[in-house]
């Protein structure tokens, strides 16, 4: 697969995901009898980042390092964040299925949304960026250097 292919593939996923999050936001944000709805937001969530991050380490895995003299690193960077994110989210999932204070859920629920934004806004720059991905070959300090 060329890497614009992978990069297409990518950014669709991080569409849903944004998507995915923006619903679960505005159930963080109802009523009190909206917490379960969040909790299976945040475990349906938790399910299609697990699924993206491995598709994503799969489509990756070959490529970055095929790119440049950073591409290891890139690699490396990428799943290091993954393992992180996840943590982060489950994190926040225990915390939405166990607290009776609707407003503690919402706003964990919420700050992992950041992180996750900020996360894939990074990853979008850094790893996934049309620069990056591109069918040319990239110079040899294109990352950071």
């Amino acid at each position: 697969m060329k890497p614009t292919e992978v990069r297409r593939q990518l950014l669709d996923e991080h569409a849903l995901l944004r998507a995915m999050m923006a619903d679960a936001r505005t159930l963080a944000a109802s009523t009190a009898e909206r917490s379960a709805a969040l909790h299976e937001a945040l475990a349906e969530i938790a399910e299609a980042l697990r699924a993206h991050n491995v598709h994503e380490e799969e489509l990756t895995e070959q490529v970055l390092p095929m790119l440049d003299g950073w591409g290891n690193t890139r690699k490396d960077v990428m799943r290091d964040e993954h393992v992180a994110e996840h943590r982060e989210l489950y994190e926040a999932l225990l915390v939405a299925t166990t607290t009776p204070d609707r407003r503690l859920a919402a706003a964990t629920a919420n700050a992992v949304f950041d992180q996750m934004l900020a996360h894939m806004d990074r990853e979008e720059r850094v790893l996934l960026a049309e620069d990056v991905l591109s069918d040319e070959e990239l110079p040899p300090d294109s990352f950071g250097g």
